[in-house]
């Protein structure tokens, strides 16, 4: 099937990383068969903790990135769940000044990213996000609001298509991959 060159969208799947957590879940259910009830009921609580948030998504295959002629919108996080909810976003092509694609590294000090995250910079005196506009200090992108951003892992960003529709429907919206040194713009 030929995609559609007027939107392109990306629905929660069950990704590499998100495997690795379900079966950390699922191999906490294998120590089960040993050790008293305390120790059983602790690993049932860690089983569910850990692989539940991360089957919701691909299991309602919501929305998790879309970008159209109308904008773009940032899909709800279900993995977010039981700790935090991260409520869906859509951003007016009109409000978009960059798109930003960065390495999320874990919290602890390493030279690997464990993942990407995609960013929105919103151009000055756009309208407030509906939960807010506060900066985003975690996922250390300047200038871009933490309700604009997402973490790129229970779903596959495919930045050829992002950067065709971005093109296609705003011409002058850069899309920046912000991974390795100073950014290059991937159009």
């Amino acid at each position: 099937m030929i995609p559609d060159l007027g939107c392109y969208e990306e629905r929660h799947r069950l990704t590499g990383s998100a495997a690795v957590s379900v079966a950390g879940g699922v191999l906490s259910l294998a120590a089960l068969s040993a050790g008293p009830l305390s120790v059983q009921l602790i690993f049932i609580a860690l089983s569910v903790v850990l692989a539940l948030p991360w089957l919701a998504g691909p299991a309602s295959r919501m929305i998790a990135f879309r970008a159209d002629y109308a904008g773009i919108t940032l899909g709800a996080d279900p993995a977010g769940w039981p700790f935090r909810r991260i409520p869906a976003v859509f951003v007016h092509w009109t409000d978009v000044e960059q798109i930003i694609l960065y390495p999320l590294y874990p919290r602890a000090r390493g030279r690997y990213a464990l993942a990407q995250g995609i960013g929105i910079r919103r151009r000055p005196g756009a309208l407030a996000l509906p939960p807010g506009n506060e900066p985003d200090s975690s996922r250390r992108v300047p200038g871009v609001a933490a309700w604009a951003t997402r973490s790129i892992i229970t779903w596959r960003l495919d930045r050829e298509r992002l950067a065709a529709i971005t093109a296609a429907v705003a011409p002058g919206v850069p899309v920046i991959d912000a991974s390795a040194g100073p950014p290059a713009q991937l159009m």
